[in-house]
């Protein structure tokens, strides 16, 4: 559970309010609601942050794998043509 500033959640907590149509006595059941998409929106972002971060990771991996084999073509283009010069 996150610690959200009073202000997010009671401006999170009004709009829930408007969007249900203004009801009287709900405010309690309003600001826990705010507090509920505040920890859903954060959770959600983490686990984007995760997801981004574990891809950045295996792009990293394939990228350097593909650099590697890139430079073990190029030396042995570089074996085969001093080869070649030589003869």
């Amino acid at each position: 559970m996150t610690n959200f500033n009073e202000n997010a959640i009671r401006e999170a907590a009004y709009y829930i309010w408007k969007n249900n149509g203004c009801p009287a006595n709900t405010s309690a059941q309003d600001w826990n609601a705010a507090i509920n998409q505040l920890n859903a929106m954060a959770a959600a972002k983490t686990t984007t942050k995760k997801a981004t971060c574990k891809s950045a990771a295996s792009s990293l991996a394939k990228l350097s794998a593909g650099a590697a084999s890139l430079k073990n073509k190029a030396a042995s283009t570089l074996k085969k043509a001093s080869a070649k010069k030589a003869k």
